[in-house]
């Protein structure tokens, strides 16, 4: 199955403003920019994926991403994630891609051995949705879908029982994948604490 990876990528300077309280703008800066670049090298190291695509408004990211041979998509001002999803998989059908995976930019324990595990998932069916959900069991941190164009992406409240809901409406088989490298995102002065030093470093 031809396989593109999607990470899409807020400004790195306006993304994660619920920690202002706690990081400077150019601390937050250089964490939204060090993970991302964690992300992006972790999942460029999976030989399974065929196509990495970033969507994004920034300029930096998309630069970061074409550095390391992704496809860069200039996202539309305006635009909110899950129309910038449907952008970047237009994108990845455009490459011949039949299956899609979508990682945030904010996974900062990625590990090759969570997208290996992911795709061995996949294998197990023809068609299917494979949903990792957030430490709260809210929030989708991964989503894999073949065909491309299995359900349509509804990230937001509640999105990780909102997209097993659009596949099994579909038909579609669901798993349900929980790994800690998928679980942990950074969204609260609780990552923080246990958040490596280096994604704080602003010389990276």
């Amino acid at each position: 199955m031809p396989l593109a990876a999607v990470i899409p990528v807020k400004s790195f300077v306006k993304g994660k403003s619920r920690l202002a309280p706690y990081l400077s703008e150019a601390q937050r800066k250089a964490l939204n920019r060090n993970m991302f670049n964690h992300v992006l090298k972790t999942i460029g190291a999976a030989k399974a994926i065929n196509e990495v695509i970033v969507i994004s408004g920034d300029e930096d990211a998309l630069q970061m991403a074409e550095n390391e041979g992704a496809h860069a998509v200039l996202e539309a001002e305006q635009s909110n994630l899950n129309s910038a999803l449907d952008v970047a998989r237009k994108a990845a059908m455009a490459l011949d891609a039949d299956s899609l995976l979508v990682l945030p930019a904010d996974l900062a324990k990625l590990e090759t051995t969570d997208v290996t595990a992911l795709l061995e998932a996949a294998d197990k069916f023809d068609d299917k949705v494979i949903v990792a959900p957030d430490t709260k069991h809210q929030g989708t941190n991964a989503l894999l879908q073949q065909p491309i164009d299995a359900i349509p992406f509804v990230f937001g409240s509640d999105s990780f029982s909102a997209h097993q809901r659009e596949a099994r409406n579909s038909n579609i088989d669901v798993i349900v994948i929980e790994r800690p490298g998928l679980a942990f995102d950074v969204d609260g002065p609780e990552e923080l604490k246990i958040l490596e030093d280096r994604f704080l470093n602003q010389e990276s």
